[in-house]
């Protein structure tokens, strides 16, 4: 015996594939990171969590982030606490290479950590930037 159920319409909106979908581009809307045009985005492989790292750099939206640039913050760092009968050991959580987000095809699911990790704070670690800065403060008295 067959019943016949009505199905609502969102139900079926929900499963038919939208043209020129991105998750990639609804997590960057979701995020409020539209503004900004260059966003990375890194799965957590050695993490019993599902995580994702989203880096961005709110100082210079326009420029690009380099793979080499996000694999050497040093202002963040994302560890794992292991434990070894009394000691404990920070361990590093690996990483995937950081794909733009506009093209990122996976999905996130619900149960998902997400870090935002900002790299403004890159140009205030380099040494360079505060010699160079003293330097103007000297000339200007």
């Amino acid at each position: 015996m067959v019943v016949d159920m009505p199905i609502d319409t969102n139900t079926i909106l929900d499963i038919i594939p939208k043209q020129n979908y991105r998750p990639g581009l609804q997590l960057k809307k979701d995020l409020g990171l539209e503004n900004f045009q260059n966003v990375v985005i890194q799965k957590a492989i050695n993490y019993p969590i599902t995580m994702y790292v989203v880096s961005f750099n709110s100082r210079y939206p326009e420029r690009a982030i380099f793979y080499s640039k996000v694999k050497n913050i040093k202002t963040s760092a994302i560890k794992r606490l292991k434990q070894y009968g009394q000691e404990n050991k920070f361990k590093d959580i690996k990483l995937t290479p950081p794909v733009d987000l506009d093209y990122f095809m996976g999905r996130v699911r619900s149960n998902a950590y997400v870090y935002l990790r900002d790299m403004c704070g890159e140009q205030y670690r380099d040494k360079q930037m505060f010699q160079m800065m003293n330097e103007s403060l000297i000339e200007i008295q």
